[in-house]
């Protein structure tokens, strides 16, 4: 079994019409290790070779439909928070990672179109039409999605949601995730690479965002291991991988392979930092060579 990574950091957000904000809760401390990603394989879950024991009856937060994690199927995306104990991880808390949900605006060979973004399919199989209601489970390739798993909705009635990375705009652009347009947003101290969570209402081309979150996390989370793609470096080097937001710099973007699929770790949202106030420098070191971040 294998989980693929991706990993978050926190944002904020203003969203018309209605406010909200949630801010990374750090009371208590570093509970857990953050771990996101593809499963491949069920019951005890093993991530890049490490083994994380969930309990069946442990509730996963937004999944759609609701469900708990004996109900997990191979392909979907999910975010751990896990502790080490021993030689293995137990999941303290599971949430399902959905980077979109919506109608199908357009039906291709071998492709989708939800909320203003295509869904490369690749070998996967599903029977849909215009307007039915899909959950995407993947990861973020530039503005198209890769997807592991797609399953139909045909009870669905929403919220739409949109989950990915966020670069700063021109401010005139359209605030984007991806190719979705996310309408309703009022940028304030938002940072490029950064990780966003909209749900909202279906329009043309992406989403009316009624709520946005900015962590995939219920607990709050130390060392990070990530793997996606890494997304093209900004005019000022920033790069990210991408649904993840963890970002670093770099004066040679010709170095930085987006086209290539990658296991980063980090930590407070930077690539390759391990600094963790709430961890002991022992601490860290073991979970960093548990999860091959060294």
């Amino acid at each position: 079994m294998l989980l693929r990574i991706i990993a978050v950091a926190a944002i904020v957000f203003s969203v018309h019409p209605v406010l909200a904000e949630e801010k990374e809760e750090r009371e208590g401390g570093i509970v857990g290790t953050g771990i996101v990603g593809e499963i491949t394989e069920l019951g005890s879950i093993l991530v890049n070779g490490q083994k994380i024991e969930i309990a069946s009856d442990l509730p996963v937060m937004g999944s759609v439909p609701d469900i708990s994690a004996g109900a997990l199927k191979p392909g979907q995306t999910v975010a751990v928070v896990a502790a080490l104990e021993g030689e293995a991880w137990r999941a303290l808390g599971i949430r399902q990672v959905l980077p979109l949900v919506g109608p199908v605006e357009a039906v291709g060979d071998g492709s989708l179109s939800v909320l203003g973004t295509t869904i490369d399919l690749g070998a996967l199989a599903i029977t849909v039409n215009e307007g039915d209601w899909v959950a995407v489970s993947g990861f973020w390739r530039s503005e198209r999605i890769l997807v592991t798993a797609i399953e139909h909705l045909p009870d669905w009635q929403g919220p739409a949601q949109v989950s990915g990375t966020f670069f700063e705009t021109d401010g005139v652009l359209p605030a984007r995730i991806g190719a979705s347009e996310i309408a309703g947003i009022d940028p304030q101290h938002i940072s490029s690479g950064a990780f966003a969570h909209v749900t909202g209402t279906p329009i043309p081309g992406g989403i009316d965002a009624s709520r946005l979150e900015t962590t995939l996390f219920d607990a709050p989370v130390g060392i990070i291991q990530a793997e996606g793609f890494f997304s093209d470096p900004e005019p000022d080097g920033l790069y990210t991988v991408l649904g993840s937001g963890l970002i670093s710099y770099t004066d040679r973007p010709e170095m930085v392979q987006s086209g290539t699929r990658t296991i980063q770790c980090g930590a407070n949202g930077r690539l390759g930092v391990f600094a963790v106030n709430d961890l002991s420098s022992e601490q860290i070191e073991t979970i960093r060579r548990k999860l091959d971040c060294l």
